[in-house]
């Protein structure tokens, strides 16, 4: 039964309708169409059972009524026979309920009648009269055994009824007084019985609009469920997928299975010199340039099997399965050739080219399948900066062989060497968010950098290289310094936390590195947080395993990054009491299964159990907001809260807030 508006419209109307008015022909008619088949079973059986049992009374009729009990007994095997078979050829030949309830119903009149008649030709008219009591089986059959429409049951129970009191008071030969309370008693029967009939039909009728109403709502919630989910995972500029979208469709892809020769394909790609475009034509004429390339993103997506969504900013990522590297080359290339094929004018890109073109570094999984995509979007990302030192316009494919990637290695060391006498990395500050009061407590500070030409490199391609050259050491001691220079100047709340390497930890006079930034601005040691990622391996580091203590000893609290994540997680709670844990965000966004709700709310209860300060990250809606209320998390983060951004941004908000 489709659930059309119609259909909704007449059961609102059904459901508010007085009792004493008809019910609407139309969605009885569904009733009974939803109900045909078990209907159908009804009457067959039913229709057996009644020919047995009127059978039975074979025997009443050869001991009270011998005179005319061959003809009886006949009537009754004879009809029974009868009518079993034509109802049963109903319902194997026409499968029409209305036809084999008419059928039943036929069989009914003509069973009670048809014993009637010859019964009334005895000469033991006092005994009939007494037998006759019986009658009643067949008006109670007629009304309440086979689910009859009403119409159909007072029809045919009123005629067998009829009959019978006819039979009583034309052809018995009896005493008047006899006549009148048999008659009262079958009529009294059939009332009774048609009440009750109506009451059950009423009753599933109600019951079924009842049925449809909860269907109806629950279309509408599912329609709605779906239309916020699409809402919750398109960009709304340019209509794609968003990151929590691909998210889901590489999972999918991986959970569905792939054929035996197929592997994933992940293209990231990056408009050139798109800040240039923007500063130029403006963020309106920006704005039609994404929204065009995302369009034919999309097509060209859909004409190879391919998911396209936006990664942010001018980044577009496209997931495939692919077979081989060619066939992932192919892709790559089709993508670069059909942005050029455009031909989008570009006044200011500082090279001999005039037309928007795109970088691109893809990646693809091992035989297994088994890579996260978060690795796969980092190797894409360093494919993709790779290109970008290529001269732009151009891709690159992944290969940690590759003999082309140390040059941009060596390129990338060389800036890391000036990016700080250069002002080329700056911290951002998001939010910590207190969960009972709402209130702004804190800050993570994050590490950015841009290349000469102001595009950005993202961490996950400077990071690395920065741990392999050591360049994370002036790094990392700089963002400490910046951190408390600004918890210093600005307050900043009660806490700043600074990302922390493998590489910072496990070397020795770490500790006392910190300790003498925090003297040097005077600041309180509680006012910084060192954050340690559970993704990287230190458990076994004895030295590492020292500095976090001494840190500890200092006042300088350490926290838990990306909990759930890595390895050892449970292994550091063993080792280490840290300040505060901070749940990894793919925990919270598995909410929408029940399964997922049910690891978060384990994991919040493992911390809160044992006395730890548990905060979640990644939180991008109202819902997850009032979920982690109800679970006592203690503080939140995410874009849904506050975005990452500069120091300048975050005081002026905090002036704009305070003075408001």
């Amino acid at each position: 039964m489709e659930l059309t508006d119609e259909v909704a419209r007449r059961a609102v109307a059904a459901l508010h309708r007085p009792w004493w008015k008809p019910a609407d022909p139309f969605l009885l008619s569904l009733l009974m169409q939803r109900d045909a088949e078990q209907n159908i079973r009804t009457v067959r059986l039913g229709i057996v059972a009644a020919a047995f049992v009127n059978s039975l009374f074979c025997f009443l009729d050869y001991l009270l009524l011998p005179d005319v009990a061959n003809t009886l007994i006949m009537v009754r095997l004879g009809v029974g026979i009868l009518f079993v078979a034509v109802v049963e050829l109903a319902a194997r030949n026409t499968r029409s309920l209305p036809l084999i309830h008419l059928s039943a119903a036929l069989g009914i009149v003509v069973a009670a009648i048809g014993w009637l008649i010859p019964a009334l030709q005895t000469g033991q008219q006092v005994t009939l009269s007494q037998f006759m009591i019986f009658g009643t089986i067949f008006v109670l059959g007629a009304n309440l055994f086979f689910n009859f429409r009403f119409w159909l049951s007072a029809l045919s129970s009123a005629t067998v009824t009829f009959a019978f009191v006819y039979g009583l008071m034309v052809s018995l030969d009896t005493n008047d007084i006899a006549r009148w309370v048999l008659s009262l008693y079958f009529v009294s029967i059939l009332a009774f019985s048609l009440y009750l009939s109506w009451r059950l039909s009423l009753e599933r009728y109600n019951s079924f609009l009842h049925s449809l109403q909860a269907q109806i709502q629950e279309k509408v919630a599912i329609e709605k469920g779906q239309q916020l989910e699409k809402i919750a995972e398109t960009d709304p500029l340019t209509g794609l997928r968003n990151r929590r979208a691909i998210s889901q469709d590489f999972l999918n892809l991986t959970r569905n299975g792939l054929a035996e020769n197929e592997q994933i394909g992940l293209i990231l790609i990056d408009v050139d010199y798109f800040k240039r475009f923007n500063d130029s034509l403006g963020h309106h004429a920006g704005d039609e340039c994404l929204i065009a390339l995302a369009r034919l993103f999309s097509e060209t997506a859909a004409e190879v099997g391919a998911v396209a969504g936006r990664h942010g900013g001018e980044e577009f990522v496209i997931l495939s399965k692919v077979n081989s590297p060619g066939r992932l080359v192919e892709l790559t290339e089709l993508f670069c050739r059909r942005v050029e094929a455009l031909a989008i004018p570009h006044p200011d890109r500082g090279d001999d080219r005039h037309i928007i073109t795109i970088s691109a570094g893809a990646t693809m999984t091992r035989n297994d399948g088994s890579l996260e995509l978060t690795i796969l979007l980092q190797q894409a990302d360093r494919a993709l900066y790779t290109s970008k030192f290529a001269g732009r316009a151009t891709f690159t494919i992944y290969d940690p062989t590759e003999a082309a990637r140390d040059a941009s290695g060596k390129n990338l060391a060389e800036l890391l060497k000036l990016a700080i006498s250069r002002n080329l990395v700056s911290l951002v500050y998001q939010p910590f968010i207190d969960t009972k009061s709402n209130d702004v407590i804190g800050y993570e500070s994050l590490m950015r950098m841009r290349d000469f030409d102001g595009s950005v490199i993202s961490p996950a391609v400077f990071i690395p290289v920065a741990e392999q050259t050591g360049a994370i050491h002036q790094l990392g001691r700089w963002a400490i310094e910046r951190a408390c220079h600004d918890i210093a100047t600005h307050g900043l709340g009660e806490v700043v936390s600074v990302n922390v390497s493998a590489v910072q930890l496990k070397t020795p006079g770490f500790p006392l590195q910190v300790t003498e930034i925090i003297g040097q601005y005077g600041i309180s040691p509680k006012k910084l947080a060192l954050e340690v990622t559970e993704g990287i391996d230190i458990a076994l580091e004895t030295q590492a395993q020292k500095n976090i203590e001494q840190l500890r000893s200092f006042g300088v609290q350490v926290w838990l990054d990306d909990f759930g994540t890595g390895f050892a997680g449970l292994a550091w709670l063993r080792r280490f009491d840290f300040d505060v844990v901070k749940i990894d965000r793919a925990f919270l966004h598995d909410c929408e299964t029940t399964r997922g709700s049910s690891m978060l709310h384990d994991m919040v209860r493992l911390l809160r159990n044992r006395g730890v300060h548990v905060l979640v990250e990644g939180v991008e809606t109202k819902t997850q907001v009032e979920l982690l209320k109800r679970l006592g998390v203690n503080t939140m983060q995410g874009y849904y809260l506050g975005r990452p951004e500069p120091l300048a941004t975050v005081l002026a908000h905090r002036a704009a807030t305070h003075w408001g």
